[in-house]
């Protein structure tokens, strides 16, 4: 039986994680080599978007005298781009990692449309395509709008722009992708959440997420009528042992009573009125519009990320890459490691339970594909050579490369867990470029 303290734990990560708030770069770096700027930047519809930017110091006086010019790289939250106000410094970052700190990029965090102090109404998953300049909104069309007046109000860059983000940032980073700005260049969705009824998040295979959906909704959903800095929960409260209170609740409706949810949580209710794999889940999915990545044009390089011991989102790594391998043209990869819900973001994963994988797997992802795939696509920087997959044996905890996913000449088994019990699928006899 999977322990309670490991399920908590594995849950806690999808809304305490953010993407850009991992590693030890103290303020005191950021404020001598960034200039921080709080912005409201106009979508098409009029709306204003709540943006985060902090530029290179050394990018001032570029044009006059020929400095250095930097690229975008930018993080879409419904978690907030906090701390707000230009004389608040985050304590870490402001890049996803150290090393892209010390690199230096023009660092862009944003408030999603109707969270935190972003104007608007949010909905779950907007991903619909439209066409550049077009009426419909959704998340494609405001990462459109937000690149074009980057461009145009951020001196000094270099007219490239990158996307990465995890779990939920992970949907937004995917979200940029259906008729792309022709700026960005690179795109990294990790742990992406995908089709929420068939295996990201909220349902798996339709059976609902019970433990996750009941904790996180509590800390994200609360109602709101307007901008703010801070969502308290919908509810106080706590249990020792989720098991026996589950149990003790009842039907799944209670969860709506007095001392719960009381109707407060819209997505919550919309979450228990679709139970089929009907409209409402069909809408949010973003695998069809993947279809109409830059179709005139070379789409941007894409590094897909995810984690063998993710319970949330490796569903959705996996199907993101398998998706966007259809398109012709595509210049994408897939890692997917020893991980847990956004592990490979720490620095230092060497371990989970009573598995020790003998290397530091994080710090591998950090210096040899994170890093380096950025620097290259946004900067031309180094001698990056994209490896189709990258892989983590478990069995052998070794790095194995593939020229293609699923692997060639592999044997599909069945494994049961037990008489007519659940099964799963193991590649076998699959035969790695290298090791």
């Amino acid at each position: 039986m999977f322990p309670r303290s490991l399920l908590l734990s594995l849950v806690g990560t999808l809304f305490t994680l953010s993407l850009f708030a991992q590693n030890p770069t103290d303020s005191a770096f950021v404020r001598a080599n960034y200039t921080k700027l709080d912005r409201q930047i106009t979508m098409r519809d009029g709306v204003k978007l709540y943006t985060l930017i902090y530029v290179p110091t050394d990018a001032s006086g570029a044009s006059r005298n020929g400095g250095p010019r930097y690229p975008f790289l930018m993080e879409r939250t419904p978690y907030s781009a906090g701390p707000y106000g230009e004389t608040k410094y985050p304590k870490r970052g402001p890049g996803p990692s150290s090393e892209l700190s010390q690199e230096k990029y023009i660092f862009v965090f944003q408030d999603v449309r109707g969270r935190y102090m972003s104007e608007g109404i949010f909905e779950e998953m907007t991903p619909g395509e439209s066409t550049p300049g077009g009426s419909k909104i959704n998340e494609s069309t405001d990462t459109y709008d937000t690149v074009e007046w980057l461009l145009r109000n951020v001196p000094n860059n270099n007219g490239r722009v990158g996307i990465m983000g995890i779990s939920y940032p992970g949907f937004y980073a995917s979200a940029a992708l259906p008729n792309a700005h022709p700026a960005i260049k690179a795109v990294s969705p990790q742990a992406p959440v995908t089709d929420e009824f068939a295996g990201d998040d909220a349902r798996h295979n339709g059976a609902f997420f019970l433990l996750d959906n009941f904790s996180f909704m509590n800390q994200f959903d609360a109602p709101r009528k307007g901008p703010v800095a801070d969502y308290p929960d919908v509810f106080l409260f706590k249990a020792a042992d989720m098991y026996s209170f589950f149990l003790n609740l009842g039907p799944i409706k209670n969860a709506n009573g007095p001392a719960y949810y009381n109707q407060k949580s819209k997505i919550w209710n919309e979450y228990i009125a679709h139970e089929t794999n009907d409209a409402y889940w069909q809408a949010r999915n973003i695998w069809p519009h993947l279809n109409s990545v830059r179709p005139s044009s070379t789409p941007p390089a894409t590094l897909v990320v995810g984690g063998w011991y993710d319970t949330e989102d490796l569903f959705g790594a996996l199907n993101t890459y398998q998706t966007l391998e259809k398109r012709a043209g595509n210049q994408n990869q897939l890692v997917i490691g020893p991980w847990t819900h956004g592990a490979w973001a720490g620095r230092d994963f060497s371990k989970f339970g009573d598995f020790e994988f003998g290397q530091n797997t994080a710090k591998m992802y950090l210096d040899s594909e994170e890093t380096p795939f950025f620097d290259f696509y946004l900067k031309d920087k180094g001698r990056y050579t994209p490896t189709e997959a990258r892989v983590f044996d478990t069995g052998t905890n070794t790095w194995r490369t593939f020229a293609q996913w699923p692997p060639k000449g592999f044997t599909e088994q069945t494994l049961y867990l037990g008489s007519n019990s659940h099964f799963g699928i193991l590649y076998s006899n699959c035969r790695p470029i290298s090791t």
